[in-house]
Order: C-alpha cells, then structure tokens, then sequence
C-alpha cells in the first residue's frame, strides 16, 4: 500500500512538539522535514488515515500553526 505525501507548514520551533503529537498515534503518518528553516514538513500517511489525520491537523492548528498545503 502506498502513503500519501501531504506537505505541511509549521513554524520552526514547533517541529519537534509536532512530530511528538503525530508519532504518538502509532502507525498513522510519518513526518519528514523538508526545509527545517521555512518549517516545510512532509507528512507520509496511510490512505486508511487520511481523514483521521487530517482531524488531528486541525486540533494541533489550535494549539500550534500546523497547515496542509494543498497542491494547487
């Protein structure tokens, strides 16, 4: 089964708090740092949770910015 690459735009000195929070939900996504400076991240997420990750994006975005980049 293949993993979507989502991109994600955070704030530099959140990236770690971020990844904590995402790798807490075992198995849902994987978080890659693209550009650690810009707070560019690249999240792999199981098709199966998708939806659920994108939940999760939206109740770290209330504590911290935390974007889905959509491609255009």
């Amino acid at each position: 089964m293949d993993s979507l690459a989502l991109k994600v735009k955070t704030e530099k000195k959140h990236i770690a708090y971020v990844n904590f929070i995402v790798e807490a939900y075992d198995g849902m996504a994987v978080i890659r740092t693209a550009d650690p400076q810009a707070g560019l991240l690249e999240v792999l997420v199981s098709p199966d949770f998708e939806a659920d990750f994108r939940e999760l994006a939206k109740i770290i975005d209330k504590e911290t910015p935390f974007k889905i980049i959509e491609p255009e």
